[in-house]
């Protein structure tokens, strides 16, 4: 995180997911979350490792919600939120499937799917370790 936040550190959060949502359903399925970032300035990440099918459980409200499909390295399907504005691009979510397991990461920082590779990859290989 510190290459995308210079002073990142964990974020100790007490998660109290809500019904329905991409954090109730990682949960549901055994999974874990993590945030990394500058909480007082409210820039940071947060990272989820879960399940195949919590990920494919998830597939039309992400569709629904406007999620498009994209190409992300070493995935073997992603799903992005991105918004443009003007001369402004965001990206807010990229849910990816990679060797069985799903990744979200939620950022406050990420202009574009290409951006996220490093912590992608980051995130991909804490799964193998």
């Amino acid at each position: 995180m510190n290459d995308y936040v210079e002073g990142s550190i964990f974020i100790d959060t007490p998660w109290e997911p809500a019904a329905g949502t991409d954090l109730a359903a990682a949960f549901d399925a055994g999974g874990i979350v993590c945030s990394c970032g500058i909480q007082e300035a409210e820039v940071g990440a947060t990272v989820m490792w879960s399940t195949a099918e919590a990920f494919e459980s998830r597939r039309t409200q992400w569709q629904a919600d406007g999620q498009q499909a994209v190409s992300v390295s070493g995935a073997d399907e992603a799903w992005a939120l991105q918004e443009t504005t003007g001369s402004e691009q965001h990206l807010w979510a990229l849910n990816i499937l990679s060797g069985g397991l799903w990744i979200h990461i939620g950022a406050t920082f990420l202009p574009d799917v290409e951006s996220a590779t490093a912590l992608v990859s980051a995130a991909i290989a804490a799964m193998k370790a």
